[in-house]
C-alpha cells in the first residue's frame, strides 16, 4: 500500500471513530431544557397524607433510559420533614423521595426536575454508553395533607406520632436522708415524629416533695432527655411522679399514652441530710436586709440557677435574658435569687 493510500486509510478510520464518538457521547455534560421524549409525573401516596406519618412524592418517567435525579425545585420550604438525603429508583421504574408533613395543607405543587439520563447501545461485548443532562418541568400535582383525626384525642395532645414510643426514669440516688438532692431523669425514645417543644406530663407527685423546674439535657432523632431535681422533705415522700406523654399511633389508628410509672424512694434515716448542697440556710435578718436594700432587677444574660451556692451544686432553672429577679441574699461571691420560674443561687 502508498503511503497516500495509508494515509488515507488511517484519516478514514479517525473520522469514522469521531462521528461514532459524537454519536454515542452527544450532549454529554451540557445541560437540556428537557428532552421530547421525556415524559414525567409525580403522585403522592399514599394520596391521602396524614400530618405526621411517613408518605412519598413518586417521581415516574415514560422513557428507556435510566434517570438520576439530582435536583428537585419547586418543594415546600416549610412544614415538610425530608426523611432522605438522596432519591433512589424503585423496581417500579419509580423514583421515590420520602417525606412528612408536619402540619395539615391544600396545595398545588409545580415541581422541575434535574439530573441525568443515560443509554446504552450496541450488542455483545461491545455496548457504549451515552448520558446527558436534563431539565424536566413536571405537570402540576395537587397535595393535600390532613389532620389526624379529632375522635379520641387528649386535650393535650403532644403532636407526637409513630407506632412506637416508650417513656422510662430513674432515680439518683435512690436512698436517701430528708432534704438530700434526687435527680430524676426523664427518658423518651421513639421510632416517628416528636416536635421540638414536646414536653412531658408530671402528675401525683406528692406535696412533701420541693420539685424544681425539669430541664431538658439532651435530644436525638429518636428521643428526649429531660432531668428535674426533687427533694423529699420528709419520710412520707416515698416515691416519683408517673411521668407520661400521648402521641398517635399511626400503626393501630389511635391516640395512645407513654408512661413511666414512679419510682420508689427508700430513706436509709429520717435524719434530715447535713450536706451542703441540701441544706443552704439564710437567715432571716439576710433575707430582710436583702430584701430591703435590693429591689426587683431583670437578668441582661442567660443565667442558670443553682439548688445552693456551689459550681457543684445541680441547675434547677435556666433564666432567659430580660427575667425579673430579686435578690434575696448573698454569699460568697452568689446571690439568692427569687425569680418566675424558681428560687436558686446565682454567680
Amino acid at each position: 500500500m502508498s503511503r497516500n493510500r495509508l494515509l488515507f486509510a488511517v484519516a478514514a478510520l479517525v473520522v469514522t471513530w469521531a462521528a461514532n464518538a459524537q454519536f454515542f457521547n452527544f450532549n454529554f455534560g451540557h445541560g437540556n431544557s428537557g428532552p421530547a421524549d421525556l415524559k414525567g409525573s409525580v403522585r403522592l401516596e399514599p394520596s391521602g397524607a396524614v400530618v405526621g406519618i411517613p408518605c412519598s412524592l413518586v417521581f415516574s418517567f415514560a422513557t428507556e433510559k435510566t434517570i438520576q435525579i439530582q435536583n428537585i425545585s419547586g418543594l415546600p420550604n416549610e412544614g415538610i420533614e425530608f426523611l432522605a438525603d438522596t432519591i433512589e429508583p424503585h423496581a417500579d421504574n419509580t423514583y421515590r423521595l420520602p417525606v412528612r408533613f408536619l402540619e395539615p395543607c391544600t396545595n398545588v405543587l409545580q415541581l422541575t426536575v434535574e439530573g441525568m439520563q443515560t443509554v446504552e447501545r450496541g450488542s455483545g461485548s461491545f455496548r457504549m454508553t451515552s448520558s446527558s443532562s436534563f431539565r424536566k418541568r413536571l405537570p402540576p400535582v395537587r397535595i393535600e395533607v390532613r389532620s389526624l383525626p379529632d375522635h379520641g384525642r387528649p386535650q393535650n395532645f403532644s403532636g407526637a406520632v409513630g407506632t412506637k414510643f416508650t417513656m422510662t426514669q430513674r432515680l439518683e440516688p435512690d436512698h436517701v436522708h430528708p432534704g438530700d438532692l434526687v435527680t430524676a431523669t426523664y427518658e423518651l425514645k421513639f421510632d416517628g415524629y416528636c416536635p421540638s417543644n414536646t414536653w412531658p406530663t408530671i402528675e401525683h407527685l406528692s406535696k412533701e416533695f420541693r420539685a424544681y423546674e425539669p430541664k431538658e439535657v439532651s435530644r436525638t432523632p429518636n428521643s428526649f432527655k429531660w432531668t428535674q431535681i426533687l427533694v423529699p422533705r420528709t419520710t412520707a415522700a416515698t416515691n416519683s411522679p408517673l411521668v407520661s406523654l400521648n402521641y398517635y399511633n399511626s400503626r393501630i389508628r389511635r391516640y395512645e399514652v407513654a408512661r413511666a410509672y414512679p419510682k420508689k424512694i427508700v430513706f436509709v434515716s429520717d435524719k434530715a441530710a447535713s450536706t451542703e448542697n441540701t441544706a443552704v440556710v439564710v437567715t432571716s435578718s439576710e433575707l430582710a436586709s436583702n430584701a430591703a436594700s435590693s429591689p426587683a432587677t431583670t437578668t441582661r444574660s442567660v443565667q442558670e440557677l443553682r439548688f445552693g451556692p456551689s459550681d457543684t451544686s445541680p441547675v434547677i432553672a435556666t433564666l432567659p435574658p430580660d427575667t425579673s429577679v430579686k435578690e434575696l441574699a448573698r454569699s460568697n461571691g452568689w446571690r439568692r435569687l427569687e425569680t418566675p420560674r424558681a428560687i436558686g443561687w446565682s454567680r
